[in-house]
């Protein structure tokens, strides 16, 4: 057979991942099939295959896009932030405006549902490593904001990164049963809570109500 012109394999390609993604976001792993992503795709098994190894490598690379998002809106913006303080904010500013990006508009809570099995390996890693990797950049600013005495923390910069790491992913998981603008409004609470509880001066506090 010959190979699809350069522009029709992108295409192809772009359908799959779309769909892959949506699908993969609201039903997880197990609960998804190389048949029920094609269908959704109106393509055929071979043409996955094509692009593809298999469902491993396809929710492997869905995860990845999902990471990738969550790095653009939040992560890469705490990391090159200068300010410690307006650093954490970012994490609740952040998924705010990611909350408006259409890609997770459907839920996301699917790659949450990864299984424990030899063959999910690669997968159960990368998320692993991403979650570590966002719990080090909410520390680490955490850690410096407590250093220069804007925040007290008591020492609790690593327990507390995981805490609020833990409570934006119970925020998340759920997202397809609440508006964007109720998740606005948890968020919001949310870190006039942290800053309420922590900060070291009123002028930290209204910046925390400007989230």
């Amino acid at each position: 057979m010959p190979r699809k012109p350069v522009h029709e394999q992108f295409d192809t390609l772009k359908a799959i991942e779309e769909h892959a993604f949506e699908l993969f976001g609201r039903y997880g792993y197990e609960g998804v099939s190389i048949g029920d992503i094609a269908k959704a795709a109106k393509l055929s098994k071979g043409a996955l295959y094509w692009h593809f190894k298999g469902k491993e490598a396809l929710y492997l690379d869905c995860l990845k896009r999902l990471h990738a998002i969550f790095d653009q809106y939040v992560f890469t913006p705490m990391r090159t932030e200068t300010d410690p303080v307006r650093a954490i904010l970012h994490i609740f500013s952040g998924l705010q405006k990611l909350l408006q990006d259409p890609r997770v508009d459907k839920g996301v809570a699917g790659y949450w549902l990864i299984p424990s099995r030899p063959e999910t390996a690669a997968l159960t890693a990368a998320q692993r490593a991403f979650e570590a990797a966002s719990v080090d950049t909410l520390r680490q600013a955490l850690a410096q904001a407590s250093e220069r005495k804007l925040l007290e923390l008591g020492g609790d910069a690593d327990e507390m990164a995981r805490a609020v790491i833990a409570l934006i992913e119970a925020c998340v998981v759920p997202l397809r049963h609440y508006s964007s603008e109720e998740m606005r409004g948890i968020l919001a609470v949310l870190a006039r809570t942290l800053f309420r509880a922590y900060a070291k001066s009123d002028e930290l506090l209204q910046l925390a109500r400007s989230i």
